[in-house]
């Protein structure tokens, strides 16, 4: 096992554009995890926040954003759980669509995971990727490194290597680590590069060719159900397992006694991605209360729709893991509400026409979700009274950022220039038109939303600009 330092911090990648200097005016700044909510001002200067507050000064010659009046400012977005589809099926998606997507739906920065062909299973791969984020993307992009080579579970992955190059985790996401022992190797040999696992759960013996969500729904519609066992049991044992693990670190570090600097990093943060069963938040709010080193995402699909929807037989709502019944969608929701949940990740999965436009047994898995999360949740979340926008802002930037171990966002003087631009009266119809990427798989095609992305800026240089109206 590799003893040696940890490897340098995780790389995040972007097309450099040209910093610029400009004025928001009028505009309503909400970071609530800093402190921040006022009536004001925003000066962008050389790539940071120049100022920000109650009439701020303009310098002259400066560009002034005056018809953004009136919309809110948020610390970027960061999704933790994209699929950008490069390399070998730049078909559905690319690092130039995908970050587009990105940027038209607030994110600043996106990781993308390693179900790729090839896998990402080696350095020089994931090298490649934040190569070519270096010299087309957006926004930034992370890459995460696979667990498994070629995500077979059988052996594991250079995980060094990919640290060295940059992964910001390892996940064999789109596939679960069956194999126990190769879970706890993985988790020993991650402890010393400062990264966190990021696992799929999932029983394959029981999901088979499932459909759907097993329930009255399934059975109504005569396709093949998913019970919640398939997420619940994989997760109580990789719980376990990590229990295991806590403790063995902890009797390692009190074996080295004083000799602190020689003592193992702390077991790494497991990352539970997509939970869509209330048994499954069960089992999580069970493991934060002991205080295993534990997080979770949910979907925002996950979060507003449920197993009913699929009556329509729309392909776009195949989705893995299902989506569930109504009382597992309000245990999500309580869950994010209340922290159990730590954040959320749109598992933006495009696919081509040929693979959606097809007799829903024979859809592949997966919605596209980056354009439309922020404005579904605030529809479906926030203007119900179910989650507060502070806690759908942090949701959406610094929570997936502690989760990852990355900087987060943050509306601050002298702070990088990271940030979007929210109108949040603004209502839109969902319509293929509206989506940047090459893919429109959306679970939200034709739903009427409210909220709408009028600006993204990553580094001080706007990525994205959306006219009042502009389809």
């Amino acid at each position: 096992m590799d003893t040696s330092p940890r490897p340098s911090a995780a790389r995040l990648a972007c097309r450099p554009l040209r910093s610029e200097r400009f004025l928001l005016t009028g505009v309503r700044l909400f970071d609530p995890e800093h402190g921040v909510d006022l009536e004001g001002d925003l000066l962008v200067e050389e790539g940071k926040i120049a100022a920000l507050g109650d009439k701020v000064a303009r310098p002259p010659g400066v560009d002034v954003l005056d018809d953004l009046a009136g919309c809110w400012v948020f610390p970027g977005f960061v999704d933790p759980h994209v699929h950008l589809r490069t390399p070998g099926y730049e078909y559905k998606e690319d690092l130039v669509s995908g970050s587009l997507a990105a940027a038209a739906g607030g994110y600043v920065t996106v990781v993308a995971m390693a179900n790729t062909d090839p896998v990402i299973d080696s350095g020089p791969a994931a090298a490649w990727v934040l190569e070519q984020a270096a010299r087309d993307a957006l926004v930034r992009i992370g890459q995460v490194g696979a667990v498994s080579k070629g995500l077979r579970g059988e052996e594991l992955a250079e995980m060094r290597e990919l640290a060295d190059a940059g992964v910001v985790a390892f996940s064999d996401d789109g596939r679960p680590v069956t194999d126990a022992d190769l879970l706890q190797h993985a988790l020993r040999y991650a402890r010393g590069t400062g990264r966190p696992l990021l696992l799929h759960l999932e029983d394959k013996s029981l999901s088979l060719d499932g459909v759907m969500h097993e329930g009255k729904w399934s059975a109504r519609l005569g396709l093949r159900g998913i019970s919640r066992a398939c997420e619940s049991g994989p997760l109580a044992r990789d719980l376990e397992i990590v229990r295991y693990m806590a403790a063995e670190d902890r009797r390692l570090t009190e074996g080295r006694g004083a000799a602190g600097a020689e003592a193992p990093g702390h077991v790494p943060m497991v990352h539970f991605q997509h939970l869509s069963a209330a048994d499954s938040v069960a089992l999580m709010r069970r493991a934060k209360d002991e205080g295993l080193p534990v997080t979770a995402e949910a979907t925002p699909h996950h979060l507003l729709l449920t197993d009913e929807h699929l009556g329509s037989f729309d392909p776009n709502l195949r989705v893995n893991p299902p989506l569930r019944s109504a009382a597992d969608r309000e245990a999500l929701v309580a869950a994010l509400a209340d922290g159990t949940i730590d954040c959320l990740g749109t598992d933006h999965a495009p696919h081509a026409p040929q693979e959606k436009e097809v007799p829903i047994e024979d859809a592949l898995n997966g919605t596209v979700g980056l354009e439309t999360a922020f404005a579904a949740l605030y529809t479906g979340l926030v203007l119900t009274g179910d989650l507060t926008l502070a806690r759908l802002v942090e949701v959406m930037s610094g929570a997936p950022c502690r989760v990852l171990g990355l900087v987060e966002p943050h509306l601050t003087e002298a702070a990088p220039a990271d940030f979007c631009v929210v109108d949040l009266d603004e209502t839109w119809k969902v319509t293929p038109a509206h989506l940047r990427g090459k893919s429109r798989n959306s679970a939200f095609l034709e739903e009427t939303l409210t909220g709408r992305v009028r600006l993204t800026v990553v580094d001080g240089a706007r990525r994205f600009a959306r006219a009042r109206g502009e389809v």
